[in-house]
């Protein structure tokens, strides 16, 4: 099962490192290290968590409109310019998470460290690695997916840890230095002297280049997209919502913060068990049969966190969480080039992002606003679970439209 894997890893070894590192380098703005650091920016902030969770929302719908405007680029200029000033850009915004002290440096430090680092670092890995890789894409983008899996397993624990020896501050400003100092330099050595992978895409003799509004418009005429952005939603929406919410879920069980960040350790096992799985499926089945049924272990993961207290379900949903969100980063990084093609893929995969990510800001809002008004963990869970099952039905209909049948080609002429 692993011999793929081994021979890409031998032939492509420096592009899969690369592409790895960058989603490792994505944490600082992913959902599971706020987790940690949620009880100290409230704190801070003077926010409940309602509100908290509603500055989340604003800060990440932030983000997300910025997405395509700082997205659009890597389809214009070297990749190895690109990933300089995106690393710049995290640097500064996990400093600018050191000073926050009230609302308004909060939301800031949101629309950065969500931007820069959930964004861009996914953005530049996942948009680098699809276009640079044609028939093995699946299984190319399921092996870089190993480094989000590895970061969602040891820096919520790195995170605790730093913050009782230096505190939550300082824990912010050597994510930065990490990152200015250390990553940058090693992502730029894995693909200085490699053109034929840091190069923009070739431009068609007269064709213009690409614009930031040009990947909204392309999704916004074609019909699978709207299909399929119910299946590709819900994880997100989910899975944030769950775990920007995770201590205090865990407060109302009786688990402790530990607890809480050792489970994470679930998330990756899960989510690296997928992605071994998940690449050689996508490469033989193709992306979008993966995609309408990438949320089914979510679901299930749900129904036994809403029937447990024991320790015991907080291992099973993460686990399963990870499943599917392993499923998640392959198919959903592959299935822009599958159907729209890799001239402009970058533009086009930073418009749908933004929609993605803009879904990862209602989830925590929409949970904090349901426990805020009394409606207990188990009840917020149910209404998830007929959310996934209705999305899953829609993704579905996508695939297999019954009479109203269109045609999807591989270079965007979709609908």
């Amino acid at each position: 099962m692993l011999s793929g894997h081994v021979r890409l890893l031998r032939e492509e070894g420096r592009a899969i490192l690369f592409g790895a590192l960058c989603l490792f380098m994505a944490s600082p703005g992913q959902t599971y290290v706020f987790a940690v650091f949620v009880g100290s920016l409230g704190l801070a902030a003077g926010l409940s968590p309602a509100e908290l969770g509603t500055l989340y929302l604003i800060g990440t719908l932030g983000s997300a409109a910025l997405l395509p405007l700082a997205g659009h680029w890597i389809d214009r200029v070297d990749l190895k310019r690109y990933v300089a000033l995106s690393f710049a850009c995290l640097a500064a915004a996990c400093f600018l998470g050191s000073i926050v002290n009230g609302p308004i440096t909060l939301l800031i430090a949101f629309v950065a460290l969500r931007l820069s680092g959930q964004g861009l670092m996914t953005h530049i890995s996942v948009t680098s690695t699809a276009r640079y890789f044609g028939a093995r894409r699946g299984l190319a983008l399921s092996m870089t997916s190993l480094g989000i899996a590895l970061s969602a397993a040891v820096t919520p624990i790195i995170s605790v840890v730093a913050i009782g020896v230096i505190g939550w501050r300082l824990t912010y400003v050597a994510f930065g230095v990490f990152s200015l100092c250390i990553a940058l330099p090693l992502l730029l050595m894995l693909i200085v002297r490699r053109p034929t992978f840091t190069r923009p895409p070739p431009r068609s003799d007269g064709a213009r280049e690409p614009r930031a509004r040009d990947g909204m418009m392309i999704l916004v005429r074609s019909r699978y997209f709207w299909f399929a952005c119910a299946a590709m939603i819900f994880h997100p929406f989910t899975s944030t919502a769950l775990i920007f919410h995770i201590e205090s879920i865990g407060t109302s069980k009786g688990w402790s913060l530990d607890l809480v960040a050792t489970s994470f350790v679930a998330f990756a096992v899960g989510q690296v068990v997928s992605l071994l799985l998940a690449g050689a499926i996508i490469d033989r089945l193709g992306a979008r049969t993966v995609l309408v049924l990438m949320n089914v272990p979510l679901m299930v993961g749900l129904v036994v966190f809403a029937l447990s207290d024991h320790p015991t379900a907080l291992f099973i949903c993460l686990g399963l969480a990870g499943v599917t969100s392993g499923l998640f980063q392959t198919a959903v990084g592959a299935v822009w080039a599958e159907v729209y093609g890799t001239a402009s893929l970058g533009t086009i995969r930073s418009a749908a992002h933004m929609l993605l990510v803009a879904s990862t800001a209602c989830g925590p809002a929409a949970i904090g606003l349901g426990l805020e008004l009394g409606f207990s963990v188990e009840a917020n869970l149910w209404v998830l679970l007929g959310i996934g099952i209705v999305a899953t039905m829609i993704a579905w209909r996508g695939i297999h439209p019954g009479p109203y049948r269109w045609k999807i080609g591989t270079k965007g002429n979709v609908g």
